[in-house]
């Protein structure tokens, strides 16, 4: 409901405003972040506040050596696997880095692993090595 609140044109700004500084100081906010929500209330510019906060989370990592990695599997990893993911990852990445692992699961992949370490991606599934072999049995003969 306070999301629909804010982000609803109809409503106004002056209504929005107060009902944010309301939930914010509920909620123990920081001024500083508090003054940061009211200019993009006031400035029609609350629908960017998902990419602030997307982009605030990349430079923060960058500046704390923090590394994402996100590991895709087709189905759980052991916590042995998980480790041996981690220290390859590891390997890959800056030394002095901090990997911040998250594991999910997708059948579609049939077997093996994607993983997405910051832009990189390194895809070792089952479903990418079909396709490329189909695409070489599909190409013409010279």
């Amino acid at each position: 409901d306070f999301k629909l609140l804010i982000v609803t044109p109809g409503v106004d700004p002056e209504t929005k405003v107060k009902t944010l500084e309301a939930v914010c100081v509920k909620s123990g906010a920081d001024g500083s972040v508090v003054n940061f929500l009211k200019v993009l209330v006031e400035n029609k510019r609350v629908n960017m506040l998902a990419r602030v906060v997307d982009l605030f989370e990349v430079f923060y990592r960058a500046e704390k050596g923090l590394v994402l990695c996100k590991v895709t599997s087709a189905s759980p990893l052991s916590d042995s696997q998980k480790a041996q993911v981690k220290k390859a990852m590891e390997a890959r990445a800056e030394k002095g880095s901090q990997m911040i692992m998250e594991y999910n699961t997708n059948a579609s992949i049939m077997g093996g692993l994607v993983v997405k370490m910051g832009d990189a991606v390194f895809d070792n599934s089952v479903a990418t090595r079909l396709e490329r072999i189909q695409a070489q049995l599909l190409q013409p003969v010279d």
